[in-house]
Parts: structure tokens; sequence; C-alpha cells
């Protein structure tokens, strides 16, 4: 079950920040199954979330929140300042769960994708997001890394921001709700793999 720490030096060996996605996945293919291949790729075109201001017939501003061209959460009027907030923090909680969610899918995690897992994995972590000043800056840096920054940029934003989620506790959470659907055994073999990666990646941080 212990895997991450052998396996992170095979891939890391001959990886380089300048590499071309396909140059990455035939060296990923070199260590792993097609399967797993496979799952690193589909983690990064994970759809996300997009808002449409829309006016009504009577003159108000609706909010709809879409993903993959579907309805991602109910439509908001934004009647007032606190509705207009609260369509804000669900989209910053959002960021948050499908960045957790690719890097489950990086270290060989299959979770649920569905619209519905993480609209509601999204609710239960939000009031910690309006209250973390960390985790809204760790999601502003992932942004602005994510709209011309290089590679390196990227992947330090994306663990910066799983950092800040773990000291906010709600890493478990959100953990635990994108994998609510997985059998005993399957969510014993998840724990096991992510708290081997998270030893592994504080050990790193501190040599």
């Amino acid at each position: 079950l212990f895997r991450s720490q052998p396996e992170k030096y095979k891939l890391s060996a001959g990886l380089r920040l300048d590499m071309t996605p396909q140059e990455i996945e035939t060296h990923l293919q070199k260590h792993l199954s097609t399967d797993r291949v496979n799952l690193i790729k589909s983690g990064l075109t994970i759809p996300t979330y997009q808002v449409r201001l829309n006016k009504t017939a009577d003159g108000r501003t609706r909010a709809d929140v879409t993903r993959d061209g579907n309805e991602f959460m109910s439509s908001q009027m934004l009647v007032s300042a606190v509705a207009i907030a609260n369509v804000s923090w669900i989209q910053i909680a959002s960021i948050i769960v499908e960045a957790v969610l690719l890097v489950l899918s990086a270290v060989g995690i299959k979770a649920d994708v569905s619209s519905s897992v993480i609209e509601k994995t999204a609710q239960e972590v939000v009031q910690t997001v309006e209250s973390s000043s960390a985790l809204q800056k760790a999601v502003k840096a992932l942004q602005e890394a994510f709209a011309g920054g290089s590679n390196w940029e990227k992947a330090k934003a994306i663990f910066n921001l799983i950092k800040d989620t773990k000291s906010a506790g709600i890493l478990w959470k959100i953990i635990k709700g994108l994998c609510s659907n997985m059998s005993w055994w399957d969510w014993t073999k998840t724990a096991a793999t992510v708290t081997a990666m998270i030893i592994a990646v504080l050990a790193d941080r501190k040599s």
C-alpha cells in the first residue's frame, strides 16, 4: 500500500520542466500501467465550473453556474451583497476541491468526479474557506499561476494550496467527500496511499 516514496523517485528521475505533455506521458508509461497514466490524464481534464450572469425579465441579475455544460448548482439571484458573496465563496471552495481531486488522480486514486459530489463536498467546506485568509491567498496564487505561470509555478501553487488545505483541517473532509461512494476496502487503500503521500511530502520539505 505504501508505495509513494519509491514510486516518487522512479517517476522524478528523468523528468524536466520543459518537457511536452507527450514526452511526460511517454516517461510515465515506462513506470506506470496504462490505466494509471489514463487516470492522471483524466485528472488534468476535470471540467471546472463556469459562472454566467444573466438578466431576468424583471431586470434582476441571476448567476447560472454550470460544469461541463450541465447545471453545477442551483441558479442564484444576486439581490444582495450576501448572495453575491455566497456565489464567490462556493466558487473558491470548488477550486480547492478540484485541486484535491487532481492530486488524488496523480497518486492513482479514482475518486467521484460527478457534479453532485463535488458540489456537496464544496458546500461542506465553504465556511472554512470563507474564514481562512491563507486558503484564499493560495487559491489566488493558483489562479495567477495557471493564467500565465511556468510549470514549476503551477506545481508549487498546487502544493501550497494542498498544504494550506491540510493546515485548515479540511483536506481529509474533502477526500472523504470525493471518496464517499468507495467500498470499505477501497477507502482503506485510499487512506493509506494519501497518508504515505503526506508523510513523503512533509519529509521532503524538512530535508
